[in-house]
């Protein structure tokens, strides 16, 4: 009998609270190489150096730098299995104080330098490949806590998500974006305390989730079993 081909995998965004669960979890379920990509200022380094990964840097304010980061990364494997894109950063203006710069850089970085990522991972995910992509429910509920930069660019994920799993069907690589509520992360803490108490009031379980709760849809989502789930965004929100 032929030994099982092991899973390889590349987490962008990997030194986020959701990012350093999920690499937690594939590593412990064997996936190898795996490839971690996040700003050197994450502590992506020390953490692929606690999981037998691989580090490389990257700043997604600047896109055109991305093709360099994964034509290194594709150096440690020419076949990638599953590819989980998690960076991403907040904002929580309102539209009168969003200014232009603002809004250019929360879309640079969470919409255009996503884009840029996943075109990149394109050519080098193997027929059957996984593709998850970080949502959020502010892409398409009116959020109390985010401004209207954060919630335009996921919309847009959650938009372009839909798209790529249409046009990747027949090579048979899944698709899906997960779009979580508040989630137990350092994230948070951009927000004034007054507005994540509201927030939490409305969510049903009462509490924030977990990223490790998180982390399991991800494992799930990446895995053979979940090969016939595409195109969908699926909320992790606690009831909400």
């Amino acid at each position: 009998m032929m030994a099982k081909r092991q899973r390889s995998a590349c987490i962008v965004g990997a030194g986020g609270g959701i990012g350093r669960a999920t690499t937690a979890l594939l590593a412990e379920q064997g996936y190898a190489p795996l490839i971690l990509i996040d700003t050197k200022e994450s502590g992506v380094d020390d953490l692929a150096a606690a999981h037998g990964g691989i580090a490389h840097h990257i700043d997604l304010r600047d896109p055109v730098s991305v093709p360099d980061v994964f034509a290194e990364a594709r150096k440690a494997v020419d076949r990638l299995d599953a590819y989980v894109h998690l960076s991403g950063v907040v904002d929580n203006k309102r539209l009168e104080t969003t200014t232009l710069d603002l809004w250019n850089e929360i879309i640079a970085i969470n919409l255009t330098g996503m884009f840029a990522c996943v075109q990149q991972a394109d050519p080098w995910l193997v027929d059957g490949g996984r593709v998850v992509i970080l949502g959020s429910m502010a892409g398409h509920a009116a959020s109390k806590i985010t401004g209207p930069a954060y919630s335009a660019s996921k919309g847009g994920i959650e938009a372009f998500t839909k798209k790529i799993a249409r046009d990747w069907g027949p090579r048979g690589i899944t698709a899906n974006c997960i779009a979580p509520g508040p989630i137990d992360t350092p994230m948070l803490d951009a927000h004034p305390p007054e507005r994540m108490k509201e927030s939490m009031a409305a969510i049903p379980m009462g509490r924030l989730g977990r990223p490790e709760e998180v982390a399991a849809l991800i494992g799930h989502l990446v895995s053979p079993e979940a090969g016939y789930t595409s195109g969908a965004i699926i909320n992790i929100a606690g009831g909400l």
